[in-house]
């Protein structure tokens, strides 16, 4: 690798320089993604397999919503799963006295 003499150059070109290194380095990973992709093609191929086979990308299994396990007694309607952020239901709730086992699905 060559080094730069970076006290000959002027401000200007320095600045220049740091716009082209994210672009180039941005080129350079899209070129080395497409290498690799193109060799991982070629070498499932020659074992007998596609690319999607080895990484399995086709049976993913779709998540299940959770199960509810709190209720608003007030609408039925209202449910949470006890996991994320509190809906603003549960939380008046609380603030009004009542506990989460209070508001529990029997």
């Amino acid at each position: 690798m060559s080094t730069i003499d970076y006290d000959t150059l002027s401000k200007s070109d320095l600045l220049n320089i740091m716009k082209e290194i994210p672009l180039e380095i941005k080129k350079r990973d899209k070129s080395l993604k497409k290498d690799l992709r193109e060799k991982m093609h070629k070498l499932a191929e020659e074992s007998g397999y596609s690319l999607e086979e080895i990484l399995d990308k086709s049976k993913t299994k779709p998540t299940k919503k959770a199960a509810a396990k709190y209720q608003n007694p007030e609408d039925d309607n209202l449910t949470w799963s006890g996991r994320g952020r509190k809906p603003l239901w549960i939380i008046a709730a609380l603030e009004a006295g009542l506990t989460l086992d209070d508001l529990a699905i029997d």
